[in-house]
């Protein structure tokens, strides 16, 4: 027992002599830090954290997405990391998607980076198989959040990996699987629902099977994941068939949508609305959303074969509401398995299917971005595919989507089926069964089994594609479709889209002005080309006009923006209309010039404030950021206040200089009431959002990090030399002074 003492009596000693070194150290340390801050140091004393969350709602993200998942559309995020992910969720708001979704986030077997390995999970809980950790997961969530974006993620439910060896061990029993085997027919309801599909059949009708995939559900819901995708829910049997799967796993809390590949059971036959299936699929629809992939494919062969599909959806057809179904062009199903169907169709044919299914009421669209291989044995998780969701013309089919919210559609064709319209009271999407730029009359609507006529309100719009002018009268629409084969335009009840009577534009008296100096741009003075600008709150451009400024030998466009605009697209404009070198640029707030650095495609903002709107100078202050992690780029977001919020990742921060420790250091002038601020780099990383203490003068730097966000070090920005030296002195002094003193302390505890 005495030896014990003893034992117990050093560590403690050991312990009290290291807790008096650490505290010393901090608190010499702080010293030395305080004086530099208290002198005008471009580094300082403890970190500053700030966790408030900044979650903007739908309607005040700037976006007008929907404000749920079945409402809007889905980019299927593929195969993408969370991460990445993340980095695209500006692009993705701006292109009018309401929702992501990502692929399986169950653990599956480790090692294997192929895509089909996420749907052969090995349990029912959060994994990084290669999209990232459930810390990633989460963080994905809550930034999605920020701009009104709602994350779904594929659930495996049906099955579990064919090696038993690698799944949960409770789950490893004969009872909690079927035992049909793999010769399904697909007549068959009973062998569809327990029959394997390349992988064991989980017994669905086991209590603890239903337990494990519930309180998954959970788990994901507590990350912050908004919806689930049920995968081969199919093949997953019905209340109606007395089993509890989908009444005990469904939260309706959530939004849910089930995989139907073909009917829920005659998958052979030619004609899918038969008694049975419709009423096995009105079964499903009373738990979630479904997919008509009858239509989708119905869609996509229509535009392989050069011309317009002829009719609605199959389900909507059969009695089954809009507002349960989810269309699709293309999905994993027809691009990554083997003998795939839309894996070598030209993205532009897959574009105008989009265009048809994205445009209709009701139900949601879904958009799949593409791997960047076609070998299903070469399609890697973690690879990033397509970016093509950005283009203009599936940002405006989205964008009609989300304006027509609740508006019903009537679609209708030409006789040869050359083209078709998907009309909406507010708009319309004209679509070319092949080629484009050519001139296109169809009929405005005409007579749903309701008894109600659909058509666009008559007047005149403007494609938000092309430019191109389109008249609707009460019985047509006339307008020339662009290249892409795809024509788009609306007016909705934010001031979007081209109205009636060539209106267009923002309807808002909240006005300000941008100012464009294009004195380096080559293509001006070579021929009467002038600028033209449009905001996200508009689809037709307007031509600027040019200024008288300050400024001598400057040739100065200006123009008036909606003052809560977030971004504008600046063309160069013919006088025949036809514009080119389209460059979209975010809307500072705080300033409002923006000046070309020679080359069009890049355009930088003035540091100066030209006065906006009303002419009275707007009220800013300068922040500083140390770039003590050597960023690439250096951005900093801000929100609330008179300065509306920008759109992520923020305002591009100025080069100023190097400090003592050649740290880069960054300049931004924002809004002197301002309520919160972060600094990113553009591509995933961030600080914390810093809520309180933004002042004149305030410099920030990276201090460490915290739950995946890095934390901030505060100072005070002073630049003159004749304080900086005395800060040297300073802290020199200290430093000395720290040295001795710590060499004293050792000494006493050696003694």
């Amino acid at each position: 027992m005495a030896i014990l003492f003893v034992n117990w009596e050093k560590d403690i000693m050991e312990k009290m002599e290291e807790t008096m070194k650490k505290r010393l150290y901090q608190a010499l340390l702080g010293l030395v830090l305080s004086a530099s801050v208290a002198a005008g140091g471009f580094f300082a004393a403890a970190p500053q954290t700030a966790y408030a969350q900044n979650v903007a709602t739908d309607s005040e993200s700037g976006y007008h997405l929907a404000d749920n998942v079945q409402d809007g559309v889905i980019l299927h995020c593929f195969d993408w990391t969370y991460q990445q992910i993340i980095d695209e969720l500006p692009d993705i708001a701006k292109a009018g998607f309401s929702s992501v979704q990502t692929s399986p986030a169950q653990l599956a077997v480790k090692g294997n980076s192929i895509w089909y390995y996420l749907y052969q999970p090995n349990c029912f809980a959060v994994g990084d198989s290669g999209l990232g950790s459930e810390a990633d997961l989460k963080r994905l969530c809550t930034e999605a959040d920020k701009y009104g974006i709602k994350v779904i993620v594929d659930v495996v439910a049906n099955h579990l990996a064919g090696d038993h060896s690698n799944i949960d061990s409770d789950l490893k029993g004969s009872e909690y699987w079927h035992h049909a085997g793999s010769n399904i027919n697909y007549k068959n309801r009973w062998q569809i629902t327990h029959g394997d599909i390349g992988m064991p059949d989980l017994n669905s009708e086991n209590w603890l099977v239903q337990q494990k995939v519930s309180n998954y559900v959970q788990q994901l819901k507590n990350d912050g994941v908004d919806g689930i995708r049920w995968d081969a829910a199919k093949h997953i049997s019905l209340p109606l068939e007395g089993c509890g799967f989908w009444s005990t796993v469904i939260d309706k809390s959530m939004y849910n949508y089930g995989e139907i590949l073909v009917g829920a059971i005659d998958e052979n036959e030619v004609d899918q609305r038969t008694a049975s299936n419709i009423n096995w699929m009105k079964e499903y629809t009373s738990y979630m959303s479904v997919t008509d992939s009858n239509y989708g494919n119905d869609v996509i062969n229509a535009f392989n074969s050069g011309r317009v599909p002829s009719g609605f959806g199959s389900w909507v057809v059969s009695g089954l509401s809009e507002d349960t179904l989810v269309y699709w062009a293309e999905s994993h199903d027809t691009y990554a398995n083997d003998g795939g169907s839309t894996k070598y169709v030209d993205q532009n044919k897959i574009d105008r299917a989009y265009a048809i299914v994205g445009s209709r009421d009701g139900a949601s669209a879904l958009y799949f971005s593409r791997p960047a291989q076609t070998d299903k044995e070469k399609i890697m998780v973690g690879q990033k595919g397509s970016t093509h969701f950005e283009s203009a013309e599936v940002a405006a089919v989205n964008h009609l989507h989300n304006a027509c919210i609740d508006e019903e559609d009537y679609y209708t064709t030409t006789s040869d089926l050359s083209a078709a319209a998907v009309v909406r009271e507010s708009g319309a999407c004209v679509v070319l069964g092949s080629g484009g730029n050519r001139e296109v009359t169809i009929a405005n609507g005409g007579l749903r089994k309701d008894g109600s006529y659909t058509r666009t309100t008559p007047g005149v719009y403007y494609d938000e594609i092309t430019g191109n002018k389109f008249t609707v009268t009460q019985d047509t629409i006339s307008g020339e479709v662009g290249s892409t084969g795809i024509a788009v335009f609306y007016k909705d009840d934010n001031g979007q889209g081209g109205g009636s009577g060539g209106s267009g534009g923002s309807e808002t008296s909240e006005t300000r002005d941008i100012y464009l100096d294009v004195t380096n741009c080559s293509w001006f003075g070579s021929d009467s080309a002038v600028a033209a600008i449009k905001t996200d709150k508009d689809t037709t451009f307007s031509k600027m006009t040019t200024t008288v400024t300050t400024d001598t030998n400057k040739t100065v466009y200006t123009a008036k923006v909606p003052k809560d605009a977030i971004s504008a697209t600046i063309v160069r404009m013919l006088p025949s209309g036809k514009y080119y070198n389209e460059k979209t640029i975010t809307l500072n707030q705080s300033y409002n010039r923006y000046t070309s650095d020679g080359n069009w495609f890049s355009l930088t903002t003035d540091l100066y404030n030209t006065q906006g709107g009303s002419g009275e100078t707007q009220t800013g202050i300068n922040v500083y950021f140390t770039n003590n992690y050597n960023w690439s780029n250096v951005y900093a977001y801000t929100w609330g206040g008179d300065g509306k919020q920008v759109q992520w990742p923020g305002e591009k921060m100025t080069y100023v200089g190097q400090n003592e420790y050649q740290q880069s250091v960054y300049t931004l002038q924002i809004s002197a009431d301002c309520k919160g601020l972060i600094f990113t780099n553009g591509s995933g990383a961030q600080t914390v959002d810093i809520t309180s203490g933004i002042k004149e003068n305030g410099g920030y730097y990276i201090s460490g990090n915290a739950s995946g966000k890095y934390s901030v070090g505060t100072y005070i920005n002073v630049s003159k030399k004749r304080e900086w030296l005395f800060v040297k002195t300073a802290i020199l002094f200290l430093s000395k002074m720290a040295y001795f003193l710590s060499e004293a302390i050792e000494i006493i505890i050696q003694i």
